[in-house]
This record gives C-alpha cells, sequence and structure tokens, in this order.
C-alpha cells in the first residue's frame, strides 16, 4: 500500500520434531567423532573432495563458480555443512515441518529475523549476499573459523530447488547454538520464535497444506519431489 511502512520479513525453517535445536548438520555429525576441526573432517579437505568428483554427475548442469555455490550444492546433497536452510514463506516452512512428521511428535516452526541477527553477529543491519566480502570470515574452506556467531546470508540464485522453496541461509562459526545463544542474551524474546504445532494437529494441518496448494512438487520441482508426491497421494508416506 503507498505510503506505508517498510517491515524487515522474517524467516522460517520447520522441524518435524519441536525438541530439535538449530543445530547445523556439520556440528550433529562432528559431535559424534570429536567436535568441529577434528582429524576426522576437514571442511576445505571435504570441498576439494566433492569438486573432484561431482562434475561427472552434473554433465547437464551448470558448475558451480566459486566455493559458495559448491557449498550450497553440498548442502542440496545431503553432507554436513555450517549451513541452516531457512525460507521466507510460512507456508513453505510449515510444510517442512509437517512432511515427515506421522503424527508421533509435536511439530515446529521457527521465526528468525534475519536483520537483527546480522545487527549482532555483523555489526550491521543488512542482509549481504554470499561472497560478499563482509562475510568472508565465514567462508567456506575457511582453516580456521574466527567468529563463533552465525550470520544471516542471500544465496545465489543458482539452483530451481533454492528458488522454488524461497530459500536463504545462516552460515554458523564454532559455536554450534549461536542462534539460541544470541537469543537467550537479547533484551527481547521475539527475534527468535518457535511456534510449536500440537501432534494431535499435524495430520489435519498435513491435509490443509496440501489443500493450499504447497505439495512436494512446490518445492521440489523435480523428479524427485513428483514422486515423493506420488507416493503420498496413493499410499499416504
Amino acid at each position: 500500500m503507498p505510503g506505508a511502512a517498510w517491515y524487515p520479513a522474517p524467516w522460517f525453517r520447520g522441524h518435524s520434531n519441536s525438541k530439535w535445536r538449530l543445530d547445523p548438520s556439520q556440528f550433529r555429525v562432528a559431535r559424534r567423532h570429536g567436535g568441529i576441526g577434528s582429524d576426522w573432517y576437514n571442511e576445505s579437505t571435504l570441498l576439494s573432495e566433492f569438486k573432484y568428483r561431482a562434475p561427472t554427475y552434473l554433465q547437464s548442469a551448470r558448475l558451480p563458480t566459486d566455493d559458495w555455490e559448491w557449498l550450497f550444492l553440498v548442502q542440496h546433497y545431503g553432507l554436513p555443512t555450517r549451513l541452516l536452510d531457512w525460507t521466507e514463506s510460512a507456508l513453505i516452512a510449515l510444510h517442512f515441518a509437517l512432511r515427515d512428521n506421522r503424527g508421533a511428535s509435536d511439530a515446529s516452526v521457527w521465526m528468525l529475523d534475519p536483520w537483527w541477527l546480522n545487527k549482532q553477529s555483523l555489526g550491521e543491519y543488512d542482509i549481504p549476499y554470499a561472497g560478499d566480502p563482509r562475510v568472508s570470515r565465514w567462508a567456506p574452506g575457511m582453516q580456521e573459523l574466527k567468529d563463533q556467531l552465525p550470520v544471516a546470508i542471500k544465496p545465489m540464485q543458482a539452483s530451481p530447488r533454492i528458488t522454488a522453496q524461497r530459500g536463504f541461509f545462516t552460515i554458523h562459526g564454532t559455536e554450534r547454538l549461536g542462534l539460541h545463544q544470541i537469543a537467550e542474551s537479547a533484551a527481547r524474546k521475539n527475534e527468535l520464535h518457535e511456534l510449536v504445532i500440537p501432534v494431535e494437529y499435524v495430520i489435519a494441518m498435513k491435509r490443509d497444506l496440501a489443500l493450499a496448494g504447497i505439495s512436494e512438487t512446490t518445492v521440489f520441482p523435480e523428479l524427485e519431489g513428483l514422486c515423493r508426491e506420488m507416493k503420498e497421494w496413493f499410499y499416504g508416506g
């Protein structure tokens, strides 16, 4: 509406289990193998190995042009990273919260003010693109992470999946639960907030979400998403 005040939109992230924390996959894996920086794992080595072996599987796709794009591709295919996926769509986050929940636990959707986050970690009320010099301290393959707090970044729209999911990311430093620590120290508590979906409403909300037009092919515009959607239709999951 003309003349209306601009307000920064929150980001959302869905969890199938409300007990899960905002914990990047690299930290979850490293917790079982001696911690970040242990001999068994090195982000630079992982990226180098992936870049060496992946091109044969990407013959029909554009190869990433820098380490940030490689890191998003690694995340896309499930290798552990310091990234957490977020979306600017509340309904897409709700889909992720419900898609693997069979009614056995509460689900949840997290809400984050990314502008507020970067004011704490970057010192600026802004969200840089990946590759911006301001986030070079969090860059993929860094041998020594110098920052503990996570930072919110915009990815390049190089993947149809990122575009369809209206995706954004936080990338974390050395502190596994950095988002929670920032929120707990804040004067106000609404910049990072969890909305819990009670287990008794999960199945009904999944049906309502499908009626609203949010399904697997909405967020995964590829054959894998189509097959999962058909499986849900025909077999109930």
